[in-house]
């Protein structure tokens, strides 16, 4: 792609998205990669939540808000939940 080609977003994005990005076309570069950084630590969040259909329940007494990571203590794995009530932050931690 020469320089003067601006990329076009996949044929397969949602609208909304591909508004999205439209409007970051309009940008400095500086803004878009800003924006980039955050999309990625997004990226980096959303692989940390369960992903199938099982264990989306969070469990009692966790509210759906809160952040979920995955870690393995002497083979076990663990979820580690933490949200905010407030001006306090929650946290708990249950064997997966």
């Amino acid at each position: 792609m020469e320089s003067s080609d601006k990329p076009t977003p996949p044929d397969d994005l949602e609208p909304e998205l591909r508004a999205v990005l439209d409007a970051l076309a309009d940008c400095e570069a500086e803004t878009i990669r800003t924006v980039a950084d955050h999309a990625d630590a997004l990226a980096t969040w959303a692989e940390s939540r369960p992903s199938d259909g099982a264990d989306d329940a969070y469990p009692d007494g966790i509210p759906e808000r809160a952040t979920v990571s995955t870690m393995a203590v002497d083979g076990q794995e663990y979820r580690y939940y933490q949200w905010r009530e407030g001006d306090e932050i929650r946290s708990k931690t249950e064997r997966a």
